[in-house]
């Protein structure tokens, strides 16, 4: 049977084009069967824009890239006064705590009362200059069991120079006040230390200081970072996201407000600087020997008047590294205290110490601790 000259070109086309797409297939198309795909990079999210005029970062530039802690410190430079003020605890693990009871107020579950406006100063002390770093649907205060100067319950971490804002990994983190980012990169080196474990950071010098001195915010523990050094954010703008890197149990946010220097030791209680909650304020005192010297690691007890039921339970600073703040020289702060009266008791060996106090929406409270029994031997 002779075939027909227009039923072999037929037969030679489609051979052709099944053909083709079969070199498509194996060649230049996407990997088939049980190749393996190399793991997804984090997603980045996209930059808000800034009316300053950097350039807007790519994603090239603010591609996450976690490299292995560094297990020795860098030389540091002296210091200005010759002396070795190297804060040592820097370099020991920054540890969370697992739980995220993180709010002493009862509330419906994933909301927060809305933070007052800033600045806010109601008490001619107060100085409540940043927002929350995180949105009021998200968690935005540090869990009250390891709080800023506490070392945990049973004194086994290092003194906490900060706050820990547990969320989960991606959460969106916001610049608390407009300002420059200084740094944001892995590890924090400054003149004054090398902290390896706070892994990805941000921080961010802001526009406004306080008594002539600059005033500094630090993020860590990051997922990604979203800025970079030497641009210029607002309050409320997103700049990392929060994460489990470096020497840390869980995804949270590690958040310090520094006074007059980018160093560990300039750190300061940033419940005395954050917005309050709508109809709260802060419980601040003082526990302290008859010579004045702070007792440390000392309980607090603080005693819904009203209700006579325990509202907080904390203690004072653990140790002389904590520095107090300027204006209160304090040795315990407790914040989001909805207002109303209260008792603060402590106790010292056999030395107890009690006062009231009245707290006031959207200010810091005093509490003058009276001792009640003076027999254990002053230091």
């Amino acid at each position: 049977m002779t075939r027909r000259p227009e039923a072999t070109f037929v037969v030679v086309l489609v051979g052709l084009v099944i053909g083709v797409g079969l070199l498509s297939r194996t060649g230049t198309g996407p990997a088939q069967g049980n190749q393996k795909q190399p793991p997804p990079s984090p997603i980045l999210a996209e930059l808000p824009s800034t009316p300053t005029p950097l350039p807007t970062p790519t994603l090239d530039t603010l591609s996450l890239e976690l490299v292995p802690t560094p297990t020795t410190p860098p030389t540091l430079p002296p210091q200005p006064n010759g002396s070795d003020t190297t804060p040592k605890a820097a370099f020991a693990p920054q540890i969370t705590l697992p739980d995220v009871e993180s709010t002493s107020i009862p509330t419906p579950e994933g909301w927060n009362p809305p933070p007052l406006e800033v600045p806010l100063a109601r008490n001619p002390n107060d100085h409540f200059w940043f927002i929350r770093p995180l949105q009021s649907d998200k968690t935005n205060a540090g869990i009250i069991t390891y709080p800023f100067g506490s070392n945990g319950a049973l004194d086994e971490y290092r003194i906490h120079h900060g706050i820990d804002i547990p969320n989960p990994n991606g959460t969106e983190i916001l610049a608390a006040g407009d300002g420059t980012v200084i740094w944001a990169d892995w590890g924090l080196q400054s003149e004054y230390e090398y902290i390896g474990c706070y892994a990805n950071v941000v921080v961010i010098e802001h526009d406004v200081g306080y008594q002539g001195e600059p005033l500094y915010t630090l993020y860590a523990h990051l997922y990604a970072i979203l800025v970079q050094q030497g641009q210029h954010v607002e309050s409320g703008q997103p700049i990392a996201l929060t994460g489990t890197t470096g020497c840390s149990s869980g995804p949270h946010l590690h958040f310090e407000v520094r006074v007059g220097e980018n160093g560990y030791n300039f750190a300061r209680n940033p419940v005395l600087w954050m917005a309050p909650y709508t109809g709260t304020g802060v419980i601040a005192g003082r526990v302290t020997f008859a010579s004045g010297n702070p007792i440390y690691d000392a309980p607090i007890t603080v005693i819904d008047i009203d209700t006579g039921r325990v509202a907080f339970r904390q203690g004072t600073y653990a140790g002389p590294g904590v520095q107090p703040d300027a204006a209160w020289d304090e040795n315990f702060a407790i914040g989001d205290v909805p207002a109303g009266r209260y008792l603060v008791t402590s106790y010292y060996g056999s030395t107890t110490f009690a006062g009231e106090v009245t707290v006031v929406p959207g200010a810091t409270s005093w509490v003058d601790m009276v001792r009640y029994e003076a027999s254990e031997r002053d230091e």
